[in-house]
């Protein structure tokens, strides 16, 4: 693969991710700006995955009618209209308009993780496609990082709207570099759109590891949106550290998922998939017990918080990159089997968050018992997968 099209699919691979996490250092003061609770804030997230998830099951038809290249144009567009409706959710005061825009982002957005496991698949070799998923994870650990990082420097200078400006600009450049990427869809399937061929062919998937392989990657997806949402309080009420602050300190995560991809990467040569699953289970038990420990001991230490994630990430990247290839592995049908894996991945998020939403769970214990919960399904999901 080419080197300008894989730094292309790293950016789209993002694209949700990204509009997922940028504006959560906000998140504070939008609960204060719309008078509030800290729990009715986290349903612009909540509402965001769920946008999200269901945009999974969009875009891999989608791509089989239209094409790769012009579903990531249709995805683009949407993005970029939602964006606008967050901006002006500030300017109209309305919190319930910021909660439509979210979830019309999420549409959007959402094709850029189908449509990157789409068009790697069909890039690359069977063989290659592992060792290009985990170069793609890579994007998982820098660009929403940047992005938190961009986000806190932004709502720190100016108000909170102005992380939306950023997702407003992101939209437009997936939506300039999406038209430079090859088309790997010679053949367009008039009936894909079709609703009992739609139903037809996303039920044949499930005889195959993409439902396993989904569950796996979504316990991960868990842990990284837990940390979204839950975060943010803990760190700037309990802890005492500015949104700017926040977004300096949330790169030490991200540098956690940045190592590892490369070391999961590096190893895929000499681990198979499955010895490097169990690796990364292994190295994120090891960071929640940290986690745990150091929040019982120095609850109000930032590195407490930060420092131990970091390990949690680094065996994330193990989980992530061999549970997404080996699901993908044995279907000949990479988009639908891409799109049914990714809405599996999200759905467990969303319902997560869901359930979380309705409590205001900030107590910063909270997040390695949750952790330990999410790495426990995640073992499940691995036996089960084999």
């Amino acid at each position: 693969m080419k080197i300008r099209y894989l730094l292309i699919l790293m950016l789209l691979i993002s694209f949700g991710s990204i509009g997922a996490v940028a504006f959560t250092p906000a998140l504070p003061m939008i609960a204060q700006f719309f008078a509030i609770s800290s729990a009715t804030a986290e349903l612009t997230v909540t509402w965001y995955l769920l946008g999200y998830t269901i945009g999974q099951l969009l875009y891999g038809p989608l791509a089989n009618r239209y094409g790769s290249k012009n579903t990531i144009i249709i995805g683009a567009v949407i993005e970029i209209i939602g964006a606008i409706g967050c901006i002006a959710s500030y300017y109209t005061h309305s919190f319930e308009l910021l909660i439509v825009s979210r979830f019309i982002m999420a549409l959007g957005a959402g094709g850029g993780l189908t449509m990157s496991f789409t068009i790697s698949s069909k890039l690359c070799s069977p063989k290659e496609h592992a060792r290009i998923t985990s170069l793609l994870i890579i994007a998982f650990a820098i660009t929403p990082g940047i992005g938190v990082f961009i986000g806190g420097i932004l709502v720190s200078s100016y108000a909170w709207v102005s992380a939306f400006y950023f997702m407003l600009i992101y939209g437009i450049i997936i939506l300039l570099l999406g038209i430079t990427l090859p088309e790997v869809f010679t053949q367009k399937k008039l009936d894909a759109l079709n609703p009992r061929k739609l139903l037809y062919n996303y039920l044949n998937q499930f005889k195959r590891p993409v439902v396993f392989g989904g569950l796996l990657v979504g316990s991960g997806t868990c842990i990284t949106y837990t940390f979204a949402i839950l975060a943010p309080f803990i760190a700037m009420d309990t802890i005492g550290i500015s949104p700017k602050a926040y977004g300096i300190y949330n790169f030490i995560p991200v540098l956690g998922m940045l190592l590892g991809s490369l070391l999961a990467s590096h190893l895929s040569k000499r681990l198979t998939s499955k010895k490097s699953i169990k690796l990364g289970l292994f190295i994120s038990l090891v960071g929640v017990l940290l986690l745990f420990f150091c929040l019982m001991l120095f609850s109000h230490n930032v590195l407490s918080l930060f420092a131990p994630v970091m390990i949690i990430y680094i065996g994330l990247s193990f989980i992530f990159g061999n549970s997404s290839a080996l699901a993908l592995r044995e279907t000949d049908d990479k988009s639908n089997a891409s799109a049914l894996m990714s809405f599996i991945n999200m759905s467990s998020a969303v319902i997560t968050i869901m359930l979380l939403s309705f409590f205001s769970i900030h107590v910063a214990i909270m997040l390695p018992l949750l952790y330990l919960g999410y790495l426990l399904f995640g073992t499940v999901w691995y036996f089960m997968i084999f």
